[in-house]
């Protein structure tokens, strides 16, 4: 119901001025993208699941929230980033979740991650 918070931090510190074009690479359902149109900016975004034909377009802010955890395939995160880096002009936001430990979730060790009590891969990065 509200904006993400690597979004929100980037609103404010001012990178969004009033001609700043702002897309949203793994965007979801596009949450983040309606906040930001709903705010005045020209935002778009495209998912591999819930927006696979949306065009991938570059723009002056590029987001990658909590993309690059959530990809078993390190070849594969890679490359999404490179891609995300690729649509930037100006600034491109990376995040992850960071890890912590929390030995009651019941996580089951997968590749270089977990598979989490949802069935859902995780890949947690240190804050460093």
């Amino acid at each position: 119901t509200t904006i993400s918070k690597p979004v929100r931090s980037a609103l404010e510190a001012g990178l969004f001025t009033s001609e700043a074009t702002f897309f949203d690479y793994g965007c979801g359902h596009g949450g983040d993208v309606q906040r930001i149109l709903d705010q005045g900016f020209s935002a778009s975004g495209w998912d591999p699941y819930y927006q696979p034909d949306t065009s991938r377009i570059s723009a002056d802010i590029v987001n990658l929230g909590y993309i690059i955890n959530v990809i078993e395939n390190p070849t594969e995160r890679r490359e999404a980033l490179l891609q995300a880096w690729a649509l930037t002009q100006k600034v491109l936001i990376v995040a992850a979740q960071v890890l912590i430990e929390d030995r009651i979730r019941g996580t089951v060790i997968y590749g270089d991650g977990v598979i989490t009590r949802r069935n859902t891969f995780q890949k947690n990065y240190e804050q460093e």
